[in-house]
């Protein structure tokens, strides 16, 4: 799969619209095929922003009784995970030689050791994990839980067939907490892609201008980025994924709603998630 076309420098891009694309890719591997995807997707990103890839492997301490019958760990199973990072950093660098790419090893659960890097990388970190189907949603929620930095969550595969923004960059907004994080990702990542950007806006009739708007101020950062407007009077995720299909990349924002609400009508940034037929980012709520 094509993850990116040749796009302009990014000299080009005003510094007030460069954007906080800067910090490293992070990207979980769990030492399965599922993770090829997110590690191939990662790669990519991580040259086309000029930043560091950051692979990170979790795996349980195996505890077995030494000699004396004390409890110890056996070396066997950090060896063996080392050997995934291993592979899992020649995989990325065959898609981009010259990237930088450091490797950690954590003894823990997967959430727990994107979170650890995280903290390390920084707010303007990107998380990258694979769409597994099963253990997949909890696992994005445990993380969107324990950091504030944008995820993006990986399966390059569909086997359905494309929708109208196939290639395109696909942004959800509706307009509750503020669209502007949201779209600077969105016309961000499709400039760098060289592809056009879709915008999904659950409508609401007192917001439509505000977003308008904003979008016209974004438009004169990227006068590159082809826009096209998608509006919809219904569910925002299901207008989403009719989009999804086939796009290079589905941007939304990390749910803003109460409690009660998410509870009552679910998250829309968890449904895409799960449900989504491509690459998706959840753009961190303290994104700038």
């Amino acid at each position: 799969m094509k993850l990116f076309r040749g796009g302009q420098t990014a000299s080009a891009v005003p510094a007030t619209a460069a954007g906080p694309d800067h910090g490293p890719v992070i990207v979980l591997v769990k030492g399965t095929e599922d993770s090829r995807d997110a590690v191939e997707w990662a790669a990519a990103e991580a040259a086309a922003r000029h930043s560091e890839l950051r692979i990170v492997h979790a795996f349980p301490w195996a505890r077995v009784l030494d000699p004396f019958g004390n409890a110890t760990v056996d070396p066997r199973v950090r060896e063996a995970a080392e050997k995934v990072v291993e592979v899992a950093e020649h995989r990325a660098s065959r898609i981009a030689s010259g990237l930088r790419i450091g490797t950690i090893v954590f003894p823990g659960k997967p959430a727990a050791a994107l979170a650890r890097a995280a903290e390390h990388g920084g707010r303007q970190s990107l998380l990258v994990l694979g769409h597994h189907h099963r253990s997949g949603r909890s696992s994005i929620r445990r993380l969107s839980r324990r950091t504030p930095n944008s995820v993006a969550v990986i399966g390059l595969t569909s086997p359905y067939a494309p929708g109208s923004s196939v290639g395109r960059v696909v942004v959800g907004v509706d307009g509750n907490g503020g669209p502007q994080p949201v779209l600077g990702f969105a016309f961000r990542a499709a400039r760098r892609r060289g592809t056009g950007l879709t915008i999904v806006h659950a409508t609401c009739v007192d917001r439509r201008s505000d977003i308008e708007e904003t979008v016209r101020v974004w438009q004169m950062a990227y006068p590159d980025v082809d826009v096209r407007w998608s509006v919809t009077t219904g569910p925002a995720d299901s207008a989403i994924l009719a989009e999804s299909a086939g796009a290079a990349l589905t941007v939304i924002g990390s749910t803003t709603h109460g409690w009660l609400r998410r509870l009552l009508y679910g998250s829309t940034a968890c449904t895409v998630q799960r449900l989504a037929r491509g690459p998706v980012v959840v753009v961190g709520a303290d994104t700038v």
